[in-house]
């Protein structure tokens, strides 16, 4: 449990002080780290990537864990905005299934690519729940991780397209507000994937201590 303190404690830190350090340069530099395919999400896919990597490990002995590498590769590819970059709109907006300017053959694809992300979130479920909980209680480092980062990412997720979310109660944020919002949110995410990492790794060094 002490490697696991550690590991928060600096991930709290360095988040803290990546959003500072972003905050405090130019703003070429800050579009650099910041923006779409900038520093901050390459870093983040390539964790979600280097995670899955661990899990796949761990499926050769439990293969009742694919649904969990399927989920943490889909995270991968959801930082790659792979649900909008090779389709007319992202497939995970309703109106992508209402719209006439999608064409029916992106439509079926991606009703199949949904599919298989709800089977494998019904058997991650399933098959893991309970002992995820179980595994809460004894205060296991790889599920307080794995907590922690659906944390971060929910949080993540409620700010993004803060002006957009603010709009319908009459509050403009100002850009200032804005780009902190973005800066948080990056960062959080990057967070977030690093933890799932710290997850993976424990998890397999749980399976080959057994």
């Amino acid at each position: 449990m002490k490697t696991y303190s550690i590991i928060w404690g600096l991930l709290f830190i360095g988040t803290i002080l990546l959003v500072v350090a972003s905050e405090l340069v130019s703003p070429g530099m800050h579009a650099t780290m910041m923006s779409e395919g900038g520093w901050v999400e390459t870093a983040s896919w390539v964790s979600y990537f280097v995670a899955a990597f661990f899990v796949a490990l761990q499926v050769r002995r439990w293969p009742v864990r694919w649904s969990m590498l399927v989920l943490t590769l889909v995270l991968g590819m959801r930082e790659l905005d792979f649900d909008k970059r090779f389709t007319t709109m992202g497939i995970f907006k309703s109106r992508f299934y209402s719209s006439s300017d999608v064409p029916i053959p992106e439509k079926i694809i991606a009703l199949i690519i949904s599919a298989c992300i709800v089977a494998a979130l019904f058997f991650l479920i399933k098959n893991h729940l309970k002992p995820f909980i179980e595994r809460l209680k004894r205060f296991e480092g790889p599920s307080l991780c794995f907590l922690f980062s659906g944390g971060l990412l929910v949080f993540a997720k409620s700010i993004d397209g803060l002006s957009r979310k603010l709009e319908p109660f009459g509050i403009v944020p100002s850009d200032a507000t804005n780009r902190i919002a973005g800066s948080v949110e990056e960062s959080f995410e990057l967070a977030a994937a690093l933890l799932i990492v710290a997850a993976a790794v424990g998890a397999l060094n749980n399976y080959r201590s057994k």
